[in-house]
């Protein structure tokens, strides 16, 4: 098959530690890094230290995006499967195969210099996994491939495209591939028409979300003191794809300062770590819907010492979002330290958006602390 202009640009040009593709569907990213990137990587890194790996949001993508189209193009023998202990063996380099939603599935990172890095559907990944891949991709020689659909333009992803690191980055819209059935294009195209997703699919830019709520970062601070005697709040996730957020704050003035963790995870294996968290930062008390199993997590918290007040969350969670968070975001100020993945999912946050917990624990902190509700909302807390 005949490298399209876009994918000849990236075999000339893509010699930078951190290489990207980003853009629409369909558009020519990948099948390139199958026939030729990967196998070259590896074979140019051969006997050099450290390890080779395959990054994905989990394995079963890497299993589909990646390793199942290698194996149709060179076969069994080149192209192995992913073993128990996350191995895979790729034209006779034996590579780590790890999902990369969250720090814990590449905690084998830890420690060790990475040489060649791929990464498929970067901009799904956590935010804090790729941090720790930045700290691994160490050696003179090490290098890094990814791709990804592109998603709003205050991502973090985005931000570190834009910044001074050694990145060669293409966009990639779906004209740039003319290999496509112009008919499928055209359908394409007239099935995403006038949305968000036009841009980001057919396009392949950095777009919006319709209805984003957030569209400015807040202030950071080093200073942690600024929470003392402050308070905390904790939406918990029970399963499900839901994450666990823990935000705490402290009004000063006209300004909240606020400090979060978002973990996806289920809330019993973060009981203690968010327990810790309050008392670090010494806010008490943690606020808690005691609506169905919140209320157990309550009883929980307060077995081990913890101060806790339980409430009866009647409120609307997309008007609690716009009506308090919204109104206070601008006086908000962020402790250094919070989960990029906090402040992620409420820039991400809109009326139809797949996760909420983030914005939804710091709205209820916002309304604890604003004047025109304070009765109706602190009173039965016992005005803590």
């Amino acid at each position: 098959m005949l490298l399209t202009p876009k994918q000849a640009q990236y075999m000339r040009e893509s010699n930078h530690r951190w290489n990207f593709k980003g853009g629409a569907t369909r558009s020519g990213k990948t099948y390139m890094d199958f026939r030729w990137i990967i196998p070259m990587r590896i074979r140019e890194r051969a006997g050099k230290d450290g390890l080779t790996v395959i990054l994905g949001v989990t394995k079963a993508t890497i299993e589909r995006n990646v390793l199942s189209p290698m194996r149709e193009i060179y076969g069994d023998v080149l192209v192995g499967t992913i073993s128990s202990d996350n191995t895979v063996w790729l034209f006779g380099e034996k590579c780590y195969a790890l999902g990369a939603e969250k720090v814990s599935q590449v905690s084998r990172l830890r420690g060790a210099s990475i040489k060649y890095c791929y990464g498929d559907e970067v901009a799904d990944w956590s935010p804090d996994v790729f941090d720790l891949l930045k700290s691994r991709l160490d050696k003179s020689y090490s290098c890094f491939d990814g791709t990804f659909n592109p998603k709003d333009p205050l991502h973090w992803l985005k931000q570190f495209l834009d910044s001074d690191a050694d990145v060669f980055y293409q966009t990639y819209a779906i004209d740039d591939n003319p290999f496509l059935d112009p008919s499928f294009v055209s359908a394409l195209k007239k099935e995403y028409a006038g949305t968000v997703l036009y841009e980001r699919y057919i396009l392949g830019l950095w777009a919006a979300s319709e209805g984003a709520l957030f569209t400015t970062y807040p202030e950071y601070t080093q200073d942690e003191s600024f929470l003392y005697n402050g308070i905390a709040h904790i939406d918990a996730a029970y399963g499900g794809s839901d994450g666990s957020a823990l935000t705490c704050a402290r009004r000063d003035g006209d300004r909240i300062y606020l400090f979060g963790r978002l973990r996806k995870a289920h809330i019993d294996t973060l009981t203690d770590f968010y327990s810790a968290e309050t008392r670090r930062l010494r806010c008490a008390p943690i606020l808690m819907e005691k609506n169905a199993d919140k209320g157990f997590l309550g009883k929980e918290l307060r077995r081990n010492g913890d101060l806790v007040r339980l409430y009866d969350e009647t409120q609307n969670k997309f008007m609690k979002i716009a009506t308090y968070l919204r109104k206070w975001w601008k006086n908000i100020t962020i402790l250094e330290g919070t989960d990029k993945a906090y402040i992620e999912e409420i820039m991400a946050y809109s009326e139809q958006a797949e996760h909420d917990d983030a914005p939804d624990s710091a709205a209820c902190i916002c309304r604890y602390f604003d004047p025109r509700d304070n009765v109706k909302y602190i009173s039965p807390f016992g005005g803590v």
